[in-house]
């Protein structure tokens, strides 16, 4: 239980805790990282175009105290996904970002298969550019095996992966909120009042 250079881990009041999503679950598990004496730090969302205002300046970033995408990669220990799939976030985490991750950094993934780019992950543990990787989901689910991941291939075992099989959201409270939610959104849009639309 070494970090990549040989030294035994830090303790939670020298981790940092990157949160990528700060949504409901990542505003949850910044307050957990808070509480166990790490220093947090909030993403803002990873855009290649920077708003600017009419005199050509960067605008003000209206999400309050996030930093950079690119300086939470630099500066966390811990980084935790918590985030939507979609066209913005396929592939999030790759060759690029994984480079530019702290050596001791653990990626915690509890968001959608396919924001980390896996064989992209086995790359950067094989070559100790960060400390481990732990994950729910996968880019192809169900993972029957090697076939449908890399981080199941022969050379990953010696790897610090940690994997489960996509049931961290499965329990009596999540069931019973599925259903809650289901009655509140049925009975919003038949009162011409819908909630959780996506667009």
């Amino acid at each position: 239980m070494r970090l990549p250079d040989g030294r035994p881990p830090i303790t939670c009041k020298e981790e940092v805790m990157g949160v990528i999503g700060y949504g409901r679950l990542g505003k949850r598990i910044a307050a957990l990282g808070q509480a166990l004496g790490m220093r947090v730090l909030v993403a803002s969302r990873n855009t290649s175009a920077t708003p600017l205002l009419a005199d050509g300046l960067p605008a003000p970033n209206p999400a309050d105290d996030r930093i950079p995408f690119h300086q939470v990669l630099r500066q966390s220990t811990v980084v935790v996904l918590s985030l939507p799939r979609n066209s913005e976030t396929l592939n999030l985490i790759s060759t690029a970002e994984l480079a530019n991750m702290h050596p001791y950094a653990v990626v915690i993934n509890i968001s959608r298969g396919g924001i980390v780019h896996e064989a992209a992950m086995v790359q950067a543990l094989k070559e100790k550019r960060i400390a481990g990787y732990a994950t729910d989901v996968y880019q192809v689910e169900p993972v029957g095996g090697p076939e449908d991941t890399p981080l199941l291939e022969e050379d990953t075992k010696d790897l610090n992966i940690t994997m489960s099989p996509h049931l961290a959201w499965f329990s009596q409270r999540t069931i019973i909120n599925l259903g809650d939610l289901l009655k509140e959104t049925v009975e919003s849009w038949a009162a011409g009042n819908p909630v959780n639309v996506i667009v």
